[in-house]
């Protein structure tokens, strides 16, 4: 392995863009005043990753799409963003210095929601010799001007102002244990005189307190809303601003423990300040909350102060003391460009000390990083798990999907097994008695009714507790007694009967179809397959249709998963391997009849005459195909030359979803070359990376580095929006706007997609 196929250094970063016109034009609108790039990644003061970002704020010119909003919305989005967070605490940081705190142990909701659906409200204020200053915001020039930094933990804010130079470093401390954490991050401030004269400083900061449940603007009844109740100021050092529910109807809120859809009690948000600053509480038709320091500044001299913000659904002064008391240590610390909690991130995260590719060492460290800091503590569960993120989270307030989190959990079977088994935990909580695994869930544990009824939560759910049998033999998984879902109405049962009913669920409730391939219902993976192909009857494909994706999935799975399971030992696992073993060779005779001499597999039957894939390719299947021990490496071979030039060819990251997507007559998210038409997937190109190093390893690490953020750097030097994270799926080359999304970024699949792929390879590289 080496690192010649893609230079990560930055003057490869900028050379790029020549290299980038193979693939596919630069639109003119694109290009920023910047053209030498947008930022480049460095390593923070404790060696952990960081980004440089160097970018304007706004990028008025960007083209505009639907994605799954009813509005446009730009693909190049203003104000590029970073996530901070531990496993109770979710900071969306801004390159202008504005900031989202989110909270998301129960329903996900904002706690300083702006005047945009996606947005916080925060100022921060110095008045310099009685002329005031502005430090955040896409308009304020200090912002355009300031040094911006993002790593780990932190996001730093440099600005220099006339003599004056001040630092801002937010802070968040990673989450100790599973399931624990801070639900605070720490501000420190730095004030200081580079001039020849004193100098007068007031600085304030502020955040908006105004709640808003994620998914609640969508509620066209106003069934709920929110309010502030009077703010509290304890001292010079505290001040707590709580939020009021109000439902339109009765029995909007449920008792106390039970499920619901909308939040009844919200966190208070409080800051907390420490040293010589006092709190700030701003009345009027809205309530501001945040610290204030005056102070006078010699020549050369430099003052700090620190505060804290943060939520509590305890309000009390003892409380969220309490909190406080986590983050205090911190603010005692030199300041860095990095967290203040640095030597803890960095006893926290993954070294890769082995990988002498110095950049993708550094992207992979980054991805545990991230998938660190987005994993989320769900009460109504009692579990850890790593959310999507993107539009279903971060906007809607959906933890979705079931499928998603087995996903994104894999990863942490080789660096943090604990999240891995909290997720696993989670799927099973998720599960009804019979072994049908809930797709996903709003509010406080509310699973709604959808359209989607998807077939392949079961075959997920085994991908991953086959990884995490594989790599950490911990069969106490299984032995535990675990909840099924609701919750607060059912019981529970060891992890053996969740599994096995898991399994029923899958052989003799989804079933099989006319060719004894696995059912589709109307949604495997693809959750708009029922929507966008086709036009049966929706009663008529539930019946008839059969999925070639599930089909290739469990003959993989159900080849691993009952060896893993001999291995333990146990009793329980006799009949459950002889029946899944039994299923698998009658699905793989199924297979091996439908694929007969073809060169791909098809990708689905809808009836017993039609199938889709019959002659263009899809990617789903693919994948999984690829990774089946009975198919030949020739057989192999052949296949994936066709994958490489129906879907690889002039594609920068990978292969695209499907070959030739036509245009549908449905609005938005319809059109060549975008999501489920014909889009690019990480959650498909990484079993596609996994079945190609079945057979060619070195190839496999190229498709790896294909998918990395510093190829799509090198691909699109014009985007800031897919070098550091991205959404789950980019628009292809068959779109204009080929590499973008309109969707939101920050999804985990970016991140646990590549990081699994790089763990499974280096694994397989050591055993070789």
């Amino acid at each position: 392995m080496t690192s010649g196929e893609y230079d990560f250094t930055r003057r490869g970063f900028i050379a790029g863009a020549g290299a980038f016109a193979a693939v596919s034009a630069i639109p003119a609108w694109a290009m920023p005043q910047n053209t030498e790039g947008l930022g480049e990644w460095f390593d923070d003061d404790f060696g952990l990753p960081a980004y440089r970002y160097e970018g304007p704020l706004r990028f008025p010119d960007s083209p505009v799409g639907y994605g799954f909003e009813d509005k446009p919305q730009q693909y190049l989005g203003d104000d590029p963003y970073f996530l901070l967070g531990n496993y109770r605490l979710t900071l969306i940081t801004h390159a202008s210095g504005h900031y989202q705190l989110l909270t998301g142990e129960r329903a996900w909701g904002r706690m300083n929601l702006g005047d945009q659906r996606w947005g916080g409200a925060n100022r921060a204020v110095a008045t310099i010799n009685g002329q005031q200053h502005e430090l955040v915001g896409t308009d304020s020039s200090a912002a355009q001007e300031s040094e911006k930094r993002f790593g780990a933990g932190f996001a730093r804010y440099d600005y220099k102002i006339g003599d004056s130079k001040i630092t801002r470093l937010l802070s968040v401390a990673p989450s100790p244990n599973i399931h624990e954490g801070t639900s605070a991050f720490l501000v420190k401030v730095r004030l200081r005189n580079d001039g020849k004269t004193p100098l007068k400083i007031a600085y304030s900061e502020t955040t908006l307190a105004r709640y808003q449940q994620a998914m609640a603007t969508w509620e066209d009844s106003k069934a709920a809303w929110w309010t502030n109740d009077e703010p509290r100021q304890t001292g010079n050092n505290l001040a707590v601003a709580s939020f009021v529910a109000h439902g339109r109807r009765p029995l909007t809120f449920p008792p106390e423990g039970e499920m619901y859809l909308l939040e009844a009690r919200p966190p208070a948000l409080f800051v907390k300040t420490l040293g010589a600053a006092h709190v700030l509480v701003e009345k009027g038709q809205d309530i501001n909350v945040g610290a204030v320091l005056d102070c006078e500044l010699a020549v050369g001299e430099q003052k700090d102060f620190a505060f804290i913000v943060g939520y509590s659904r305890d309000a009390s002064p003892q409380a969220i003391e309490r909190i406080a008391e986590q983050l205090t240590t911190g603010a005692t610390r030199p300041l860095a460009t990095a967290s203040a909690f640095a030597e803890e991130w960095r006893r926290k995260l993954p070294a890769f000390a082995d990988e002498t590719d110095t950049a993708l060492r550094r992207e992979m460290r980054w991805n545990a990083a991230v998938l660190e800091q987005m994993a989320t503590w769900r009460e109504y569960y009692n579990e850890t798990v790593v959310p999507q993120g993107t539009m279903y989270d971060y906007l809607w307030g959906w933890m979705a999907s079931s499928r998603d989190l087995a996903q994104q959990a894999l990863p942490f079977c080789h660096t943090n097994p604990a999240l891995a088994r909290s997720t696993l935990r989670f799927i099973m909580k998720r599960t009804l008695p019979d072994g049908e695994v809930k797709l996903n869930d709003q509010g406080y544990g509310w699973v709604g009714h959808a359209a989607m009824q998807t077939s392949d939560q079961q075959l997920h759910f085994f991908l991953l507790l086959t990884e995490y049998l594989r790599k950490t033999h911990d069969v106490t998984i299984l032995d535990e007694k675990i909840g099924y879902y609701p919750a607060e109405r059912c019981g529970n049962d060891s992890g053996w009967a969740h599994l096995r009913q898991a399994f029923t669920f899958l052989r003799d409730r989804i079933g099989t179809g006319p060719h004894r391939l696995v059912k589709l219902w109307n949604s495997d993976w693809n959750d708009l397959f029922y929507f966008l192909p086709i036009k049966h009857p929706y009663n008529a494909q539930f019946e008839t249709a059969e999925s070639l994706m599930n089909t290739a999935m469990a003959i993989v799975l159900l080849k691993d998963l009952p060896d893993q399971l001999d291995q333990t030992g146990r009793s329980e696992a006799k009949d459950l391997t002889q029946a899944m073993r039994e299923y698998r060779a009658e699905l793989l005779e199924a297979w091996n009849k439908d694929l007969g001499e073809r060169s791909f597999p098809r990708r689905a039957w809808i009836s017993y005459n039609e199938s889709y894939g019959e002659n263009e390719i899809w990617l789903e299947p693919q994948g999984y195909a690829l990774q089946m021990p009975e198919m030949t490496r020739e057989k192999k071979q052949r296949l994936f030359a066709e994958v490489d030039k129906r879907l690889m060819d002039g594609e920068a990251l990978g292969a695209r979803q499907q070959e030739s997507p036509p245009t549908y007559d449905v609005p938005n998210a319809a059109k060549p070359g975008i999501r489920e038409n014909g889009g690019f997937w990480f959650s498909l190109n990484g079993p596609l990376i996994l079945g190609v190093a079945s057979f060619d390893r070195k190839k496999s690490w190229s498709l790896l580095r294909r998918m990395t953020f510093a190829n799509y750097a090198s691909r699109f030097p014009s985007y800031w929006s897919g070098r550091w994270t991205n959404a789950d799926s980019i628009e292809s080359s068959l779109s204009p706007h080929n590499g973008l999304t309109p969707v939101i970024g920050f999804c985990a699949h970016p991140h646990a997609w590549p990081l699994y792929c790089y763990l499974r390879l280096k694994e397989d590289e050591a055993k070789a």
